[in-house]
């Protein structure tokens, strides 16, 4: 189901599954993340339901709670602070990672290690196979970018939630950049809003 429009990423809260028809397929993310395929295969049939609330912390940052019911009920929960520090994160399924997330406008800054394909793909300016593509800018404008590094496992996701127009309806969808050494690559998941 297409997201109501009065829901932003300034003020994103709602309960999402996976479009998997509309979906990029995960194997070559889960693979390169050392995933292994048995739980991949699992992942692969799982109809994870995310939760996303907001909110603000004790300093004033907001915060973007998420829960996912995944594979036999599991929850997992992970946290967002809006502030682009870096934030310990344990993911049963990711391992240790660090988190940095931020809103901005417009678009970011390209990194020095992003080639130009990997920056136009975040920005939603292709799609995964190099067709153009864009983003619905809602009435606030804003993105929420995040970098999820994990030291151990040698990888690094960059990764970009907005608002896409498919096949006449908007969706929320997270655009992601995986770099393992020179391995790479992209994936887009698109979401259905439940409630």
């Amino acid at each position: 189901m297409a997201v109501p429009p009065e829901i932003t990423i300034a003020n994103l809260a709602g309960q999402f599954i996976p479009d998997k028809a509309l979906s990029d397929d995960a194997e070559g993310f889960l693979s390169l993340q050392g995933v292994p395929w048995l739980l991949r295969k699992a992942i692969g049939l799982a109809n994870p339901k995310l939760t996303i609330a907001q909110s603000t912390n004790d300093k004033g940052v907001a915060v973007v709670d998420l829960s996912v019911v995944g594979i036999g009920g599991r929850t997992v929960t992970e946290q967002r602070v809006l502030d682009w520090e870096a934030v310990p994160s344990n993911n049963p399924l990711y391992g240790n990672t660090i988190i940095r997330s931020r809103l901005y406008t417009s678009t970011f800054e390209k990194s020095p290690d992003q080639s130009d394909e990997d920056y136009a793909y975040l920005n939603a300016k292709i799609a995964r196979d190099g067709s153009p593509s864009s983003w619905i800018e809602d009435e606030d404008g804003q993105h929420l970018h995040c970098v999820i590094t994990n030291d151990e496992a040698g990888w690094t996701i960059d990764q970009v939630w907005g608002f896409e127009e498919i096949n006449g309806k908007r969706y929320y969808t997270r655009r992601s950049v995986l770099v393992k050494g020179d391995a790479v690559e992209r994936g887009r998941i698109v979401y259905n809003y439940i409630s």
